[in-house]
């Protein structure tokens, strides 16, 4: 009877944690989303926000955010005149638009004049907390199937252990409102690797359906998970490698996924890539990503990619930085959680548990596919949209903690084990966390104080601006060539082009093209994407904005200056070189030239040239 009295009293102090644990996290997310929250600042997350919005209206997979090199490369293609209306988007694997877009119909974002931000001190925009709101439930939802997946291989406490590592980890919290695909691609590996684990099960008991089938699963899970982002094809290679190995017959469920994937990922996208180059065309854009001297937005400015130089040294760098050579760079883009690192030494560690032996290789085997997938395509920043490493975090920090575990049982302390681990994991806790901790009173205290009001990411993005004075101010027929065209597309709802870096590929290239199509500009906006550059100075400026400097150095100038209207653009109505083809930057944005009319939205911060007055 005492027996059954200590059970019960266990399970209810467990069911206790849950529900204290969930309490918290899931408040923790609403604070983040409804109070301390500032707006979106990845352009990834505004681009595939502005597709969703396109699709919730019935106008498919559109965009209003166009590049010149993918509008050239379309040109080249298309036997008929461009139509702006109806220019496919292409550079985002579908499903993550198609969520976002019911998220936005069911919230009514998809009709913008219905849901305009307000002109009196409305400083974010909700539509943003609808983006960064699918995010968060993708968020709350990896930890809760972190929980079950870790309760099932270990046990309730290293499970809950590990899910408020993840819950406080700065880093994972920043992606939870970032709009940013990866918590619903780090949901679909996770339930991955639960139905890994049914089928690891099914194996050691020699239930041969069992193992079909929830290796089956798992595959569409993995198919789904390319849909969602089309770098996590590496990780999906991964998966065929740990399956076509682990189970029997061997080799047969990596056919079957090679199989899935030619039919349901590729064939997809080659449709999909057909009218903007097809999967040569994506290649090279990710081939230019890796080896380019100037990264992606470099070739996504330029008309000719045969210009661009490549940089192999730096490729090397990235791609032994992303494996093994710099194991710090792992743990800051694993949320800095100090037992993540610990994984690779688990690799060593024999577990008596089959199932936790089997799931150690598939991450491992997934990691590593990832790791040269990022090298070869993605970002060497913590938060982008090619970042793969969160979906390993919960995995690592596991078993890391199970070694520590482990050291600690062979100390043989015997009564004094429990209290030694308790100490353990809350110092585990407080030095991953710390940051959070300490950063989190001051960002709430500034958060209730602006909660009317908001604080947005500016620089560079002031919603404001864009939403209500500049979407009024310009018109839905003609396009804005800007150095924010993701931020216009999805808060001001107009076409945007983004600003080429230098002059003779918009005249020469650009505009008789979008003359061809008869697609008018409106006019050209500068704003803090390109001054703003406060590591560099004037030659930060001069190298996002090439060869259109002078229009982000003269917002810079008259910030030193208010009292003068300067205007440097009257200075370049002519070539130094005679025999120049291409226009002068004069003849685009001077009092005589194309874009005679200047409008400070934002003083000089954010600066209009257009083709006729505005109000």
């Amino acid at each position: 009877m005492d027996n059954d009295q200590a059970i019960t009293s266990k399970k209810n102090v467990f069911l206790l944690l849950r529900l204290v644990l969930g309490i918290v996290l899931t408040s923790l997310c609403m604070i983040q989303l409804f109070v301390t929250f500032r707006g979106l600042d990845q352009a990834a997350a505004m681009d595939q926000a502005q597709i969703g919005r396109q699709i919730a209206r019935g106008e498919g997979f559109t965009t209003k955010y166009f590049t010149p090199y993918d509008l050239v490369t379309r040109n080249k293609i298309s036997k008929t005149a461009l139509d702006f209306s109806n220019i496919k988007a292409t550079n985002h694997a579908p499903l993550y638009p198609l969520v976002l877009s019911a998220a936005i119909r069911m919230t009514g974002y998809h009709q913008f004049d219905a849901k305009r931000m307000k002109d009196e001190g409305e400083m974010v925009y909700d539509g943003d907390r609808v983006i960064a709101g699918v995010s968060t439930f993708f968020f709350l939802l990896s930890l809760l199937l972190s929980y079950v997946l870790f309760r099932k291989m270990f046990d309730e406490i290293l499970a809950a252990t590990v899910v408020t590592l993840m819950g406080f980890s700065e880093l994972l919290l920043q992606y939870a409102v970032s709009g940013l695909a990866q918590p619903m691609m780090a949901c679909l590996f996770l339930g991955i690797v639960i139905f890994l684990v049914k089928a690891i099960e099914a194996q050691e008991a020699d239930r041969v359906k069992g193992v079909v089938l929830y290796n089956i699963i798992a595959l569409v899970l993995a198919v789904l998970l390319c849909l969602t982002c089309r770098i996590s094809i590496w990780c999906s290679l991964g998966l065929l490698i740990f399956c076509g190995f682990y189970f029997r017959p061997r080799g047969l469920f990596a056919l079957i996924g090679v199989v899935m994937g030619l039919l349901f990922v590729l064939l997809p996208n080659l449709m999909t890539l057909q009218s903007s180059g097809g999967m040569g065309h994506a290649f090279q854009q990710a081939f230019y990503g890796g080896f380019g001297s100037g990264g992606l937005d470099h070739l996504l400015r330029s008309t000719d990619a045969f210009g661009i130089n490549f940089d192999a040294s730096n490729f090397f760098l990235r791609l032994l930085g992303y494996t093994f050579a710099q194991t710090d760079s792992m743990y800051v883009n694993m949320g800095s959680i100090i037992v993540t690192p610990f994984f690779l030494l688990a690799l060593f560690n024999r577990y008596r548990n089959p199932i936790v032996n089997g799931v150690k290789w598939v991450v491992f085997s997934c990691w590593l596919c990832s790791c040269a997938g990022m090298a070869l395509f993605g970002e060497s920043t913590a938060i982008s949209p090619s970042q793969l490493s969160i979906l390993f975090t919960p995995f690592f920090a596991a078993y890391g903690l199970s070694l520590v575990f482990i050291f600690l049982a062979r100390l043989q302390l015997a009564d004094g084990f429990i209290a030694v681990r308790n100490l353990a994991i809350v110092a585990i806790i407080l030095i991953s966390c710390g940051m959070f901790f300490f950063q989190f009173p001051q960002q709430l205290y500034y958060g209730f104080a602006t909660s009317a009001r908001g604080i947005p990411h500016f620089p560079p993005y002031f919603p404001p601006k864009l939403n209500v004075e500049f979407h009024n101010i310009t018109n839905a027929d003609d396009i804005v060539v800007t150095d924010q065209p993701w931020a216009v597309a999805w808060y001001a709802d107009r076409k945007a082009l983004w600003m080429p870096r230098t002059i003779s590929h918009y005249t020469e290239v650009i505009e008789p093209m979008l003359t061809r199509s008869k697609q008018g500009v409106q006019g050209f906006l500068i704003t803090p994407s390109s001054h703003t550059m406060p590591e560099r100075g004037i030659s930060g400026v001069i190298a996002e904005a090439g060869e259109f400097a002078p229009l982000a150095l003269e917002g810079k100038l008259l910030q030193l200056v208010p009292g003068h209207n300067m205007a440097l653009a009257e200075l370049f109505n002519s070539h130094g070189d005679r025999q120049a083809n291409s226009r002068p930057l004069g003849s685009l944005v001077s009092s005589r030239g194309q874009f005679p009319h200047r409008k400070f939205l934002l003083g000089a911060e954010m600066v209009y040239y257009s083709s006729k007055p505005t109000n």
